[in-house]
């Protein structure tokens, strides 16, 4: 059981947060924010760490590779970056889309960066190449693409359109699941057997990535019309998602039934789960980026103001 009440408040966005992500092994996170800026964070100690400025526009999402030397981030201004962590120089600019880029996610190997946008595709660039172009656009979706997930073999992605697509990668095959409702988020578990879905229709489902089937169904939290998220903690026994209603559901898997609801301090559109602890980030429209622990837990310590990356130690190049 998490505690009842943020164990820390980050403080540095002038204006909502769009995504908060724990980068691979937990000991920093990232922020998007309407306000342009992508920010780095140690939660536990409540610092900030770095601001990265350079879009033109809000920062819909933002991720960090899996050796968590790069970010990846999707902005309204139709691009798509990529980032150096520790100089915060801007590695590359990927401007194919023709409208907002919603999401963007790394390969296993992070060498290829994938984003989809409100234009209803997603592209997929490699990073090793000299080339700003896409080397393949995935272009079967009928209206904006929400969210991606990737695994070594697969690509699930979420749309308005009510369907979730999974791309076999090896076999070039494409697997189609009709939802009916907007996909607003889709991840796979963490066992990569099924996809996690969260739709506009009140509806949180867990749907075998294999057969399509309908493995259990999520609800009791208001979800009709914001781009929410839904995830599962990172040794898949409960399913998290955020509400319209300011709160935070956390459901069991298997039995599906309400294990714990959190109330936010304010309305929260994304959330992000610990890789190896039962850890939470909220982050909300107010600017702020909540972290919540169990009750086990002693609370991180407050530390003020803003410390210079070289206080900690990045991850080796």
């Amino acid at each position: 059981m998490l505690k009842n009440k943020p164990a820390a408040t980050l403080k540095g966005h002038q204006g909502p947060v769009n995504q908060v992500n724990y980068n691979s092994n937990g000991e920093y996170c990232s922020s998007a924010g309407d306000d342009k800026t992508i920010i780095l964070w140690n939660p536990l100690d409540g610092v900030k760490l770095k601001v990265y400025n350079g879009h033109g526009q809000s920062v819909r999402d933002v991720v960090s590779s899996h050796d968590n030397c790069n970010l990846g981030s999707a902005s309204a201004d139709r691009c798509a970056f990529y980032w150096d962590v520790a100089s915060g120089t801007i590695l590359r600019r990927f401007r194919g889309h023709d409208s907002v880029v919603n999401c963007v996610k790394f390969n296993k190997s992070s060498n290829m960066l994938l984003s989809g946008g409100n234009d209803s595709t997603v592209r997929i660039m490699d990073l090793k190449s000299r080339s700003y172009e896409a080397v393949q656009i995935l272009d079967d979706a009928k209206d904006s693409i929400t969210s991606i997930d990737i695994t070594d073999d697969e690509i699930t992605v979420g749309s308005v359109d009510g369907r979730i697509r999974i791309y076999d990668i090896r076999m070039g095959k494409l697997h189609e699941d009709f939802v009916g409702e907007s996909i607003t988020n889709v991840c796979f578990s963490n066992d990569n057997q099924s996809v996690i879905v969260n739709s506009t229709d009140n509806t949180v489902r867990l749907i075998d990535k294999t057969s399509g089937q309908l493995l259990n169904d999520y609800t009791g939290h208001v979800h009709t019309k914001l781009q929410l998220q839904a995830v599962s903690w990172y040794d898949d026994s409960a399913i998290l998602s955020v509400c319209e209603k300011s709160k935070v559901f956390i459901w069991d898997l298997i039995g599906g039934e309400v294990k714990q609801t959190l109330e936010l301090p304010a309305l929260s559109q994304t959330l992000s789960v610990h890789p190896s602890r039962y850890q939470l980030l909220t982050g909300d429209i107010s600017g702020q980026i909540n972290l919540w622990i169990t009750k086990g837990e002693k609370n991180p310590e407050k530390h003020e103001g803003e410390k210079s990356m070289s206080m900690w130690a990045l991850p080796p190049r």
